[in-house]
């Protein structure tokens, strides 16, 4: 891609959907090449960019309506802003909710009573930071934005003046292909969220009655905690492989060919390990089936019978979950 197409393409991206994009880069192709000499080189492109500007000031000349809040001189600016601040704002959020939680817990209550207020709480401390937080980054912004950037120091609005030689440390990703932050914290919560069940299953996954309250009471589980302390040293070993895989394609920031075939290695692991453990003779916790049967009026082996098909669901189920996602990870990388 030449440094003409590369400034295009930027321009581009800043323009809305509506917008007429291919008149628009038509006729600023036609521009710039008009102001180029008949035998051009690079040098000559180079100053030639220069003189237009920054992609981002040229997008916004062509839009049809003016950004009215946030100008385009700081607009990256406040993006970028928001895309650091707000994750990391989430991420705290639910780690004070889950402390606060911890410290307050008495023990007189179901665990998974106390989860399920917990989530409850942490959905509704996001949904106020989130917008607390945006509002008082775009309050910021507009005061520096009417006062003017050379007036107030503020991290990320004061960037480097643009040049023509930052379109060749551009690289165009296709949008799939990328690996955002907001993908890396949400596979963490899900790595954390399983181990944090995995190890509590014995008091988390189970048979409930209600109290004369009306709160859950926890009778007995439904998995065989020794089964799973068997499995826990390869479990770990899959949850540690995972961390770092997360962390590995974190710093890439894209799909490439050894983070998918290492997803494929350990999505495939990961898959046997479950397979081997539902299929274990002992899985079930032996107390829980007649206690299932006497509570439901059923014979024993019927809800064996009912479990097994569950266990059997559940097994097909993740077969067909991690192949597809193999599949995105190789289709990513290819792109």
């Amino acid at each position: 891609m030449t440094l003409i197409d590369s400034y295009l393409h930027e321009v581009s991206k800043k323009l809305h959907k509506n917008t007429r994009r291919e008149e628009i880069l038509l006729d600023l192709k036609a521009t710039i090449e008009n102001m180029l000499p008949e035998q051009y080189s690079e040098s000559d492109v180079k100053t030639v960019l220069q003189k237009l500007g920054n992609p981002v000031k040229i997008a916004a000349s062509y839009q049809d309506t003016p950004r009215f809040l946030i100008g385009p001189d700081i607009f990256d600016q406040y993006i970028g802003t928001i895309k650091l601040v707000i994750p990391w704002a989430m991420f705290m959020t639910i780690i004070i909710q889950v402390i606060k939680k911890i410290v307050l817990f008495a023990g007189e209550e179901a665990l998974l009573t106390t989860i399920i207020s917990t989530f409850s709480m942490i959905i509704v401390a996001m949904i106020s930071v989130f917008f607390h937080v945006l509002f008082w980054i775009t309050v910021v912004f507009i005061i520096v934005e009417r006062s003017g950037s050379n007036k107030i120091q503020l991290p990320f609005l004061n960037a480097k003046q643009w040049s023509p030689d930052d379109l060749v440390k551009i690289k165009n990703i296709p949008k799939d292909k990328v690996i955002t932050l907001s993908d890396t914290i949400f596979s963490l919560s899900g790595i954390f969220i399983f181990a944090f069940v995995y190890w509590n299953a014995y008091r988390l996954l189970g048979i409930y009655t209600t109290n004369d309250n009306g709160s859950l009471k926890f009778v007995m589980p439904i998995f065989n905690q020794n089964i799973l302390q068997t499995f826990a040293p390869i479990v770990f070993l899959c949850i540690i492989l995972s961390v770092v895989l997360t962390f590995v394609k974190w710093r890439s920031g894209q799909w490439t060919m050894p983070i998918a075939i290492t997803n494929a290695l350990l999505q495939g692991g990961g898959t046997v390990v479950f397979i081997a453990l539902a299929m274990h003779q002992d899985f079930i916790h032996s107390a829980s089936i007649p206690y299932i049967a006497t509570i439901t009026d059923t014979a024993s082996a019927k809800v064996t019978f009912f479990i097994d098909k569950i266990l059997l669901l559940g097994m097909i189920t993740a077969v067909l979950v991690n192949a597809f996602d193999i599949y995105q990870g190789f289709r990513k990388a290819k792109m």
